[in-house]
């Protein structure tokens, strides 16, 4: 896979009787450290005029969710594994817990393919069953309309 890849995410966080959808489409960056797989992007942080930076790790087995700006977080995603962190946001900071109940990889020269499976906890308590499916391939190529 090139460095430069599409990067899709989508899911849901089921909350009580709400589903609060997940979907990102955007553009970012692929570097390859032996078997580890790093992809980065930027996005606007909503009703701020800062950035967040996030890169995700994927292993053969471990996928890492980091984000670094105005919010900070990681989340780290194993089957049948719990992680503890804090979610620091401009308003306060937060004890976060992942518990996955399933990770599946799918690695190919081509695409990167990761869905997760996983409870969500926010100051030890269960905020949300959450899926999440990320997708990630070769950006399509650009145009240089430069002529010639």
């Amino acid at each position: 896979m090139k460095e430069f890849v599409d990067i899709e995410i989508s899911g849901s966080h089921l909350r009580y009787d709400e589903n609060d959808p997940i979907a990102v489409n955007i553009s970012g960056n692929h570097y390859i450290d032996g078997d580890i797989h790093k992809i980065t992007y930027v996005e606007e942080a909503q009703g701020f005029d800062e950035i967040i930076l996030n890169t995700i790790i994927v292993e053969k087995n471990r996928v890492e969710i980091i984000k670094e700006g105005v919010v900070n977080s990681k989340m780290v995603f194993a089957n049948n594994s719990r992680y503890k962190t804090i979610y620091d946001t401009p308003f306060g900071r937060l004890d976060m817990e992942t518990e996955t109940k399933l990770l599946l990889i799918d690695m190919s020269e081509d695409e990167i393919n990761v869905y997760v499976e996983y409870i969500l906890y926010i100051e030890g308590d269960r905020a949300s069953n959450s899926k999440m499916r990320i997708h990630i391939v070769e950006a399509v190529d650009r145009v240089d309309n430069k002529g010639g």
